[in-house]
Formats: structure tokens, C-alpha cells, sequence
């Protein structure tokens, strides 16, 4: 147990390095991010290493440290939800809706919750419309001439998405 207790606080420490790597944050900013982390990891009983590999996939993507934060706290949120798959495939489709629509990582959380909303409502997988935003999305962004607001061109893809889903079963 103790073995296996150390080679995962090192696999912890490492991902932060990346994350250092990254974004070049101060440590004051990287101590509240780990701790935020843990907090996380222990309220929620998520793994501290899967939030911390999420943590270095946010931040290649530009996004600062406090984002960094909101998001996997919108991801490790979301896990304990039954329709979302494994959390790195959220956080890929998070950063996908958040890139294809313009929407801010503040936002994170406002769009996973959507997702779960939709999905108890009908009968269709979060898991499975974030496979049609990674899929579609940036072509129906595209096509859709980003409206006033970006979630609601998200949110008429997911509508579309699940109109067809409900009447024809289709996958994603």
C-alpha cells in the first residue's frame, strides 16, 4: 500500500509540474489550484491524479489558472452524474463546446449542468452529446453564425441532437 501510496503522490507531482510548465503560474496560484484539487478529490471522491492530469489538459489550452480550476471543478462535478462517461472524454468535450461556441470557462459548469438537464429529460446520455459536439460541433458553430449568446447555438445542436435521437434512436 505504501508503494503504491508514493509512486501516486509522485504521478501527482509531476502532472503539477506540467501544469507549472504550462501556464508558468506563480506558486501561490499553483498551491491553490493543488488545493483545490484535494478539496475536490476528497469531498467528491474523485481521484486527485485523473483532476490533476484534467488540471495539465485545461491548461495546454490557454486557459489560466483559476479557469483551470472552474473547469475541473465543472468536470469533477459532472462525474458523479450517471448519464457523463469517464471525465477525461467530458473535459475533452467541455474544451471542444468552449472553443467551438466562444464560451468563457467560467461559464464550465453552467454547460455540463445543461448537458445533465437534458439528459434526465430525455432519453439521451450526456455522454452522448458530447460526442456530437466534439463531433459536429464546430461545423454547426460555423453554420449557426454564433447568435447573440454561444450557449444558445450549443444548446439548439443539443436540441436537434436529441429530437433525432428520440425519434430514431440514432447514436451519436
Amino acid at each position: 500500500a505504501i508503494q503504491t501510496a508514493t509512486k501516486a503522490a509522485i504521478a501527482y507531482e509531476r502532472e503539477i509540474v506540467k501544469i507549472v510548465q504550462v501556464t508558468g503560474a506563480s506558486a501561490g496560484k499553483i498551491k491553490e489550484l493543488s488545493g483545490t484539487i484535494q478539496q475536490l478529490s476528497v469531498s467528491l471522491g474523485v481521484d486527485a491524479n485523473e483532476l490533476a492530469e484534467l488540471g495539465r489538459i485545461f491548461a495546454q489550452t490557454g486557459q489560466t489558472i483559476d479557469q483551470v480550476g472552474d473547469s475541473i471543478r465543472a468536470v469533477a462535478r459532472s462525474s458523479l452524474a450517471p448519464s457523463f462517461g469517464e471525465m477525461k472524454n467530458t473535459a475533452e468535450g467541455l474544451i471542444a463546446a468552449m472553443a467551438q461556441f466562444n464560451i468563457a470557462a467560467s461559464r464550465s459548469e453552467e454547460v455540463l449542468a445543461g448537458l445533465n438537464a437534458v439528459s434526465k429529460k430525455w432519453a439521451v446520455e450526456a455522454e452522448d452529446m458530447i460526442s456530437v459536439i466534439r463531433r459536429a460541433g464546430g461545423v454547426f458553430a460555423a453554420s449557426a453564425g454564433q447568435m447573440d449568446d454561444p450557449k444558445k447555438s450549443l444548446n439548439e445542436l443539443i436540441g436537434i441532437f436529441v429530437a433525432v435521437r428520440s425519434t430514431s434512436r440514432e447514436s451519436a
